[in-house]
């Protein structure tokens, strides 16, 4: 019984086309050709007129600027940066009273009640002191303290003074 039911053919349900909207689009414009247009002297004197008069219109509107040339790069030097080496200096000899006291000498220590743009510039310093071989700096870990151990001739309980 049941298998007669598998063995009978069925017909697929039939579907319903939907109709097709085509899209139409707008009708073009031709362009005339001059020879079977009647245009007069008149008619291209008053076309000229209402150009004229439309581009009075847009430089009333847009008065042209000047165009310069763009102003040299020149970087702005601050006070800061023409008195490196005074600050170096300055550094060195706070840092070297330190080692003398027999302090470790940390970032934190060396920042100590300064506002953030001190603590930045006491950052950049000390980068300047490595890289000239001044000062060495060193973490045990990402983020945290930075050490750092003077350099140069003469030592000062384990730390070498510049």
């Amino acid at each position: 019984l049941k298998s007669n039911l598998l063995l009978k053919l069925e017909e697929p349900p039939s579907i319903t086309p939907k109709p097709s909207v085509d899209f139409i689009p707008p009708p073009l414009t031709l362009p005339l050709r001059y020879e079977l247009t009647t245009t007069t002297i008149q008619n291209l004197l008053e076309a000229l007129d209402e150009a004229l008069r439309d581009e009075k219109i847009l430089s009333l509107k847009a008065p042209q600027k000047p165009v310069l040339p763009p102003p040299e790069i020149i970087p702005t030097i601050s006070a800061y940066l023409m008195e490196i080496e005074n600050r170096i200096d300055e550094l060195a000899r706070k840092m070297r009273l330190m080692a003398e006291k027999g302090e470790i000498i940390t970032f934190s220590r060396l920042t100590m009640g300064l506002d953030r743009i001190e603590m930045i510039r006491i950052f950049v310093i000390l980068l300047f002191m490595a890289q000239k071989g001044k000062v060495t700096l060193w973490q045990h870990e990402e983020f945290g303290e930075i050490y750092v151990t003077l350099n140069g001739e003469g030592s000062v309980n384990g730390n070498v003074s510049c």
